[in-house]
């Protein structure tokens, strides 16, 4: 199970527009967001090389272009442009009754707590190319752990590839060769960049457990206007059933902001229990026969778990 944390009136939209709101990660309240595991990426490659027997002076001077004077900024150059790519989010959490999520999340303890089915969607969403879920990471160890097993092990795996497949090269040792080619290094970590920045955050957020949604749209700032208008017109249909619909992308008005964002649309695996609970906030005064008469009247069962929240918050 997965919580998503919120108001009274985004509770009522969730249920009767079955759907949930990814928003732009760029607008979050956590100016890190995507960007913490740049610190981890020098000490991660450093690792990632010993274990390949590569010797490589990362900080040598070496001219990519006029901003990236060695190995090191090329590397946090071709990052940073991928991580400046537009994301949109939902976001989750495994525990359903915590105060800091009720107090930041859920109207000051006024709203709710929906409890999706985490392992449906998970099976929904595997294997798309744009769109995951996944758990936040916070542990540094395991942040680094993921940065190189999904980042820079398929680069190394792929630079081997190519040292067997080239029939002309710059040089027959593996190693003088990679150091050579070090920009086609940098240019595989695209695929998988996003995908594992997205799930890395500052430890100090760990309470909140999170669990999010994750849609890489491809939009970067230097995108021309033909592409642009095609990915904003995208829907996606997730399932063999088309039981998710990831609607277009549109705009809202949010704290003096327009922030960009794109509905995914579960009311074909209503049947399917996507929805299993209901946790009501702490200094909620709705009632539990108000939540399930709103449940049954917008084409929910009967098997919603409806519950109040444990904590004592006035």
């Amino acid at each position: 199970m997965i919580y998503h944390y919120c108001s009274l009136d985004t509770f009522a939209e969730v249920i009767k527009n079955k759907t949930i709101r990814l928003s732009d990660l760029d607008k979050t309240n956590d100016y890190m967001e995507k960007r913490w595991g740049m610190d981890l990426l020098q000490e991660a490659l450093k690792k990632e090389l010993v274990s390949n027997s590569i010797s490589m002076n990362l900080l040598e001077d070496y001219w990519y272009s006029d901003d990236a004077h060695n190995h090191l900024e090329q590397l946090n150059n071709n990052i940073s442009y991928y991580l400046d790519h537009q994301t949109l989010i939902a976001c989750f959490s495994l525990e359903k009754d915590i105060l800091s999520q009720w107090r930041a999340y859920g109207q000051d303890g006024e709203g709710m707590a929906i409890g999706f089915n985490y392992d449906y969607l998970k099976r929904l969403l595997k294997g798309h190319s744009k769109i995951s879920i996944d758990k936040v990471i916070y542990k540094k160890s395991k942040q680094e752990n993921l940065i190189r097993n999904k980042l820079f092990l398929p680069a190394v795996n792929y630079m081997r590839d190519m040292f067997q497949r080239v029939a002309v090269r710059c040089s027959d040792d593996f190693n003088k060769f990679f150091v050579e080619e070090f920009d086609c290094f940098c240019e595989v970590l695209y695929t998988y960049t996003e995908q594992v920045f997205t799930f890395l955050k500052n430890p100090t957020f760990e309470e909140e457990k999170e669990v999010r949604i994750v849609y890489n749209t491809g939009i970067y700032e230097e995108i021309s206007t033909k592409d642009l208008s095609e990915i904003l017109r995208e829907e996606f249909k997730i399932g063999i059933n088309q039981e998710l619909i990831l609607q277009p992308m549109q705009y809202q008005v949010k704290e003096d902001k327009l922030v960009a964002y794109s509905d995914l649309c579960f009311k074909n695996c209503l049947d399917a229990g996507i929805i299993k609970e209901i946790v009501i906030g702490p200094k909620s005064k709705v009632s539990d026969i108000d939540i399930r008469q709103f449940l049954l009247t917008n084409g929910f069962d009967d098997n919603i778990e409806i519950k109040r929240s444990e904590a004592s918050y006035r």
